[in-house]
Parts: C-alpha cells; sequence; structure tokens
C-alpha cells in the first residue's frame, strides 16, 4: 500500500508552484487510489493559477484532466459507467465533477445540471487542507471518492490519446448537442486549439458539409486539418469581409449554418454573429473566464434571426460519449499528437508557464516518469 504522495500546490494566486508530500488517506468503501500517468495542462489551470476563478480553495493541487491506473480499491467493489467491475491495475478515465447533487432546482427542474450550486471538481474546487487531501492530478497519486464516475480505458488507446478527451472533449460534446448540428450542415469554428479541435472532430464525425477552422496560429491551423477541417482561414493573414466572402464561397454562398465559438477571447463575439448565416445558429464555449466585455449591435442579431446558445461545463454525459468518440475514431485522427509537451510533476510550473505562453497546444504532467 502506497504511504506517501508527491503534489505540486498553488499556495496562493500568481505564486509559483511548490512540491508537497501528503500521506494518502485510508480508502473509504467506494473509493479507489489512482496512480497518476497524465495530467493534462488546461488553460483553466492556468485561469487557477492566477486567481481568476471565484469559489476556489488555495492552497490547491490543479489537475481535472487526469488519467492513470487503478492502484488500490477501498472494501467495497466499484464498477465503471458501462458496469464493469474495476479491478488494480485498470487504465482508467473519470469525470472531474463530483457531488453534483441531483436534488435541486438546477438539477431537477432546470436540467441544467452544470449550474448545480453543490457540485465540487476535482483540481478546482475541492479543498487540498481537507480529507481526502489528494484532489488534484498534479499528484503521484489521486483520492477517487466514492461516487465519482470513472471510465475503464479501451486497450488501444493510450494515455495519450486520452488525453486528448481532458475537458477539451466533454466541452465540445456539450457545445455540439447544445447546438443544432445535422448531417450536411456548414461550419465554422473559431479557434483551433483542444476544444476547436475537437468541435472539427465531432462535427466532422457527424456528418457535417464543410467545417471550417480560423486561427491566426498557422501551427494550429494546420493540426485542424488532421482533426477533420476541410477548410483553414488565417484571421491575421485576412480581413473581415474577405473571411465572409471566403464562408459563403464554402456554403454554396449562404455562409455557414452552424458557427462555433472556441477562443475565450472576447472579441470573437462580433465576428461570429457577422460570420453565421442569416437564420442560423451561434454556439458561445469560449468564454469560461472573464475577459472583459465587447460591445455588440443586438439589432444585427435580431435581424438575421439567429439561434444563440452558450454552455457551461460538462456533465458525466460529455465525458461518456468523448470517451467513446475517441475510442471508435483513434485510426482516424491523431489524437496522440495533442500532446506536444511533457513535464516532469518537479516541473508543473514550466508546464503552466507553457501552457500560458501557448508554446504547446496540450501540455502534460508525467508525475511518474514513465
Amino acid at each position: 500500500m502506497v504511504k506517501t504522495s508527491r503534489a505540486a500546490v498553488v499556495p496562493k494566486p500568481s505564486a509559483d508552484l511548490i512540491i508537497e508530500e501528503y500521506e494518502v488517506p485510508e480508502l473509504q468503501p467506494g473509493a479507489a487510489l489512482m496512480k497518476v500517468g497524465l495530467a493534462g495542462c488546461c488553460g483553466t489551470d492556468v485561469h487557477l493559477w492566477h486567481g481568476k476563478l471565484a469559489g476556489v480553495p488555495y492552497p490547491l493541487i490543479l489537475g481535472h484532466e487526469v488519467v492513470g491506473t487503478i492502484e488500490s480499491i477501498g472494501p467495497r467493489p466499484i464498477e465503471d459507467l458501462d458496469g464493469n467491475e474495476l479491478k488494480v491495475g485498470d487504465r482508467v478515465g473519470f469525470h472531474d465533477v463530483t457531488d453534483t447533487c441531483f436534488s435541486c432546482y438546477y438539477c431537477l427542474i432546470a436540467d441544467a445540471p452544470t449550474k448545480c450550486p453543490n457540485r465540487k471538481v476535482y483540481g478546482i474546487t475541492m479543498d487540498s487542507t481537507q480529507f481526502p487531501r489528494l484532489i488534484g492530478g498534479y499528484a503521484e497519486y489521486l483520492y477517487l471518492k466514492p461516487g465519482t464516475h470513472i471510465m475503464k480505458l479501451p486497450d488501444h488507446v493510450s494515455f495519450e490519446g486520452a488525453s486528448a478527451v481532458g475537458c477539451a472533449m466533454p466541452t465540445a460534446v456539450h457545445t455540439v448537442l447544445r447546438s443544432p448540428m445535422t448531417w450536411g450542415k456548414h461550419v465554422a469554428i473559431q479557434g483551433s486549439g483542444p476544444v476547436g479541435l475537437m468541435i472539427a472532430v465531432l462535427t466532422n464525425v457527424s456528418g457535417a458539409a464543410s467545417v471550417t477552422v480560423l486561427d491566426k496560429a498557422k501551427n494550429r491551423l494546420e493540426m485542424a486539418k488532421k482533426f477533420g477541417a476541410t477548410d483553414i482561414l488565417n484571421i491575421g493573414d485576412t480581413t473581415l469581409e474577405e473571411r465572409k466572402e471566403k464562408l459563403r464561397e464554402i456554403s454554396d454562398g449562404h455562409g455557414p449554418d452552424i458557427v462555433y465559438e472556441a477562443t475565450g477571447n472576447p472579441k470573437a463575439i462580433p465576428e461570429g454573429v457577422e460570420l453565421v448565416r442569416d437564420g442560423g445558429s451561434y454556439t458561445i464555449c469560449g468564454q469560461y473566464t472573464d475577459h472583459g466585455s465587447v460591445e455588440i449591435n443586438p439589432h444585427l442579431m435580431n435581424k438575421k434571426h439567429l439561434d444563440i446558445k452558450t454552455v457551461w461545463g460538462s456533465r458525466t454525459l460529455h465525458v461518456y460519449r468523448g470517451i467513446k468518440t475517441v475510442a471508435e475514431n483513434y485510426d482516424r485522427f491523431p489524437f496522440e499528437d495533442l500532446v506536444t509537451h511533457r513535464f516532469s510533476l518537479d516541473d508543473a510550473q514550466k508546464a503552466l508557464e507553457a501552457q500560458e505562453k501557448q508554446v504547446s497546444l496540450k501540455a502534460v504532467i508525467q508525475p511518474h516518469g514513465d
């Protein structure tokens, strides 16, 4: 039985990470201990490092995108979401949200469990000073609480490939399900980061007639071609009018049926409204952190008769569908290529900095170096 675990900790907002050692607590019935294989370094982790999200307890062990191996199981058997009994040595992922109550207004009436006020999230809102303490993936071991929704990873999906799911794929699944995506639609995606690339995958496998990805990062646009984009547009080399004209050309003269925003930049929103065709749909998922306001013309939205949707968080369904999509399309898309930078636990600070500067497409922390 493992007795201790090292973890990288944010002591307070904007402070450099420090390495601390924790005792591994006794496992409760229904709990499991995960040996962390890879912990994704997400854009949200950068925001958390700088203290930009409310309701977050510090000191904090970051890491909500985690895959690994079952190290030990508590005194009661546990199953994954397909009903398979989990065993020591199984390779798994899990939904980072826990303690959603399914008894409040948002869970039962509004059908919006991502807004449940009782939700807790590994590596974000769980307190590392309280039991079980090991609640973030920037650690050698992670305590999976009773009730955590776990999925066994298919044998042909590597940890690197599964890391593509992270929170990008569940966010993308939620986003596409919130939109009127059906076979034959013309799609445009603002942003070619991990979320934008996963939206490209999902719309491609859903039968989109065209998938155009817009960004200014040439390396990310080239990556988009490998993840289902039929066309790319560099916003640094074109004007808005040129982009609108190109999108009309791609879509039989009408413009995209659906535009997805996955940039995190508020300035993308007015352009998205301009790009989508009259009577089309605009789905916004990238504005997770408050980066300020932009001026927008509500008359244009009304005149264009747009269907506008927004997306917040993910449900277990989205994680489940995401892992299944990766597994079923593993030979079609190079999911492993999303992981461009690997760091040791001792270099977790460098991982955050690489992700913040967009040096990496997806940086991961490899606590055990194997």
